[in-house]
C-alpha cells in the first residue's frame, strides 16, 4: 500500500492533533504543554523518545535491519499575533490563548510528523536503519535547536540525511515543492540605539537630536545595495521598528531602530552589507555627536539550501508517490529558517507543502493574523516524510554531496562560538 493511502487513514488523527495545538499555542521557548502533548502521543504509539531540555523532542523508529539514519523535522512554536478569521470567514479552529496564534503552520508541522510516525510504524518492516523524529522548539527566532544539536553530538547521534517541509498557501493542496538549491534566505536581525542629548524643542542648538542622526543613516542605507553589493548576489533589507520621543516639543535623548537583512550569500553579500552598514552608522553617529549601542548586531545567518543530488532524489521518490504533476519547484523565499543549520551539517531537503485552498479561506501569507491552512494537506506531508525516509534508507549508494560541518563549526560560522562552552560544558 502506498504511504499516501496509509496516511489518509490517519487524517482525522492529524486533524485532531492540529486543532488541539492550534487552540493551545505557545510562544518560542514556552512550549511546555506542546512538548508534553508530543511526549504523550509518542508514548501512546510506543515510540522510543527523549525530551531534550530547552530543545524539543527526539523520537526513534528503528527497522529490523541496521543501516543509515535519516532525520525528519517539525517545529512547534507559535507567534505573538491576535488571530482573526481567515480569508472567507470560515476558520474551523481558534486560538484560546489571546495574543498568540499558530500563524506559520507549525501546528500542522507537528501534527503531520506525528501522522508520519504512524505511517512509519505500519511500514516498520521496510525501514533499513533508523528514523529520527525531531520536534523543534523555538524556531521563530528562539534558537532552541542548538540544544537539540548539542544533545545529539554529546550522544553520538549522527544522521546521514535530513528531510523537512513547510506548509504554504502559494501552492494548492497536494502539491510538493522541491527546489534544486535555494529555499530560504539567511537573515540578520539588527537593533541599534542612538544616544544624543535631549532638550527643549525651542533650542535644538543646545541638543543633539538622535532623530536627525537616524535620518542620515536611513538615507545612506538606500545606497548600500547599489554601491557595495555584487548585483548578481542577493541582498534585501528594511527597517521595521523605530522608537523615539514622547512629546512634540521635546528633543529625545535616545532613538532605537531595528530591522533585518536577507541574503543567500551570507559570506559575501551579507558580510559586505554588515561591514558597510556598521561603518555608515558609526560615521553618521560621529558626525552628529551621538553614541551608538548595538543591542543586536549578529553576522548574517545561514541560508537554507538543498543539496542538489538529494533534491533530485526527493523529487523522484515523491513523484512516484504523488504523481509527477504534483511535484514542482517554486520561487525561493527571502524568509529565514532554522532548518538552514540542519542542511549545513547533513545532506538533505527542505520542501514546501501546498495547503492553499481558496474555498476554505486559505491564502494569507505566514505571520499574518488571517493565516490558515487546508487541513487535508497534512496527509501529503505525512506521506512525504515517510516516503523520503523509507526510500533513502533503501539506497545501496547515497548521492554525492558537498562538505558538511559539525555543529561547533556551524556556531562559529554564525558568529556564535561563544555558545560552545555553554552548550558543551567546556571551560
Amino acid at each position: 500500500m502506498k504511504n499516501l493511502e496509509i496516511a489518509k487513514k490517519y487524517h482525522d488523527y492529524m486533524v485532531s492533533c492540529r486543532r488541539y495545538l492550534h487552540e493551545n499555542p505557545e510562544l518560542s521557548g514556552q512550549e511546555y504543554n506542546t512538548v508534553k502533548f508530543i511526549d504523550e502521543e509518542l508514548t501512546k504509539m510506543g515510540v522510543e523518545h527523549i525530551v531534550v531540555e530547552n530543545g524539543g523532542v527526539l523520537g526513534f523508529i528503528k527497522g529490523p535491519k541496521p543501516g543509515r539514519t535519516v532525520l525528519l523535522r517539525a517545529d512547534c512554536d507559535a507567534l505573538p499575533i491576535d488571530e482573526k478569521d481567515n480569508l472567507k470567514n470560515c476558520r474551523v479552529v481558534w486560538s484560546k490563548n489571546p495574543g498568540v496564534m499558530h500563524a506559520c503552520g507549525h501546528d500542522s508541522h507537528t501534527a503531520g510528523l506525528l501522522g508520519a510516525a504512524k505511517v512509519l510504524l505500519e511500514k516498520q518492516s521496510e525501514i533499513e536503519g533508523t528514523v529520527i523524529l525531531c520536534f523543534e522548539r523555538g524556531e521563530e527566532g528562539g534558537g532552541n535547536v542548538r540544544y537539540i544539536f548539542a544533545y545529539m553530538e554529546k550522544h553520538g547521534i549522527k544522521p546521514d540525511s535530513c528531510f523537512g517541509l513547510h506548509v504554504g498557501c502559494n501552492q494548492p493542496t497536494g502539491k510538493i515543492a522541491v527546489n534544486d538549491t535555494r529555499v530560504n534566505a539567511g537573515a540578520m536581525f539588527f537593533q541599534i540605539t542612538l544616544e544624543g542629548r535631549g532638550g527643549h524643542g525651542s533650542r535644538p542648538d543646545r541638543s543633539i537630536n538622535p532623530i536627525s542622526c537616524f535620518v542620515d543613516i536611513y538615507q545612506r542605507m538606500q545606497g548600500l545595495r547599489l554601491n557595495y553589493v555584487d548585483p548578481y548576489q542577493t541582498c534585501s533589507y528594511s527597517i521595521g521598528m523605530l522608537n523615539s520621543g514622547h512629546a512634540a516639543n521635546i528633543i529625545p535623548q535616545t532613538l532605537t531602530f531595528a530591522g533585518t537583512m536577507r541574503t543567500y550569500d551570507p559570506e559575501t553579500a551579507g558580510m559586505k552589507f554588515y561591514t558597510e552598514f556598521k561603518e555608515t552608522v558609526e560615521a553618521m553617529a560621529k558626525l552628529h555627536g551621538c553614541k551608538v549601542t548595538y543591542d543586536k548586531f549578529p553576522v548574517p545567518g545561514l541560508a537554507t539550501v538543498n543539496e542538489p543530488a538529494y533534491a533530485a532524489f526527493a523529487r523522484s521518490v515523491l513523484a512516484e508517490e504523488f504523481g509527477t504533476e504534483n511535484v514542482v519547484q517554486q520561487e525561493p523565499s527571502m524568509g529565514s529558517e532554522s532548518y538552514s543549520q540542519y542542511l549545513k551539517q547533513w545532506p538533505g531537503v527542505f520542501a514546501g507543502l501546498g495547503v492553499g485552498n481558496p474555498e476554505k479561506g486559505t491564502g494569507a501569507s505566514g505571520h499574518n493574523e488571517r493565516y490558515d491552512i487546508d487541513e487535508d494537506g497534512m496527509v501529503y506531508g505525512a506521506a512525504a516524510h515517510a516516503t523520503y525516509a523509507i526510500e533513502y534508507l533503501k539506497l545501496k549508494e547515497v548521492p554525492a554531496y558537498g562538505p558538511k560541518y559539525d555543529y561547533k563549526q556551524v556556531l562559529t560560522q554564525m558568529g556564535e562560538e561563544h555558545l560552545i562552552p555553554v552548550l558543551y560544558g567546556e571551560n
